[in-house]
């Protein structure tokens, strides 16, 4: 691969092409940077805590998690034990038991390692389709490569 040579205008210094998007990311880097550490000095004050202290949770009632369960929108992960249809339709039954285990949690303070698990699963087109737009790209890349419009050192598509 054949690196070209560019001469900066104002400074005539002269680098490698590659280097202006190195360079580029780098400058951006910084200034994530620079922006990150002055911000965090007025989200995070030192200050003293002025309001109530919150030394405990509040008690999870059953009609809270009644009306939570007959409220939420209907997603549903394979890790799910029971479909949110399920939870929705049969809320007056499974908000106690909810409450209960909402209540065992906050008591000490903790959050059971087993609902921090999440399963992500990538939706894949039907098969005909892939089929399809792979017979069509094999006709149309021949045709691109092959045509005067695109650059050999364009760098995507």
């Amino acid at each position: 691969m054949r690196y070209r040579r560019r001469t900066d205008k104002q400074t005539g210094t002269s680098y490698k092409f590659s280097d202006l998007f190195t360079d580029k990311v780098q400058h951006i880097r910084d200034n994530i940077s620079a922006a990150l550490q002055q911000s965090t000095d007025r989200l995070f004050a030192t200050g003293p805590h002025t309001g109530p202290q919150l030394s405990a949770f509040q008690q999870v009632a059953v009609g809270e998690v009644r009306k939570l369960l007959t409220s939420m929108p209907c997603k549903t992960s394979p890790l799910d034990v029971l479909s949110c249809s399920l939870l929705k339709d049969c809320a007056d039954a499974f908000a106690p038991a909810i409450a209960r285990l909402a209540n065992l949690s906050l008591q000490p303070g903790t959050f059971p390692a087993w609902f921090k698990s999440a399963q992500v699963l990538p939706l894949l087109k039907k098969a005909v389709s892939k089929v399809l737009e792979r017979l069509v790209q094999a006709r149309l890349r021949p045709h691109l490569t092959n045509s005067t419009i695109f650059s050999q050192f364009q760098p995507a598509y």
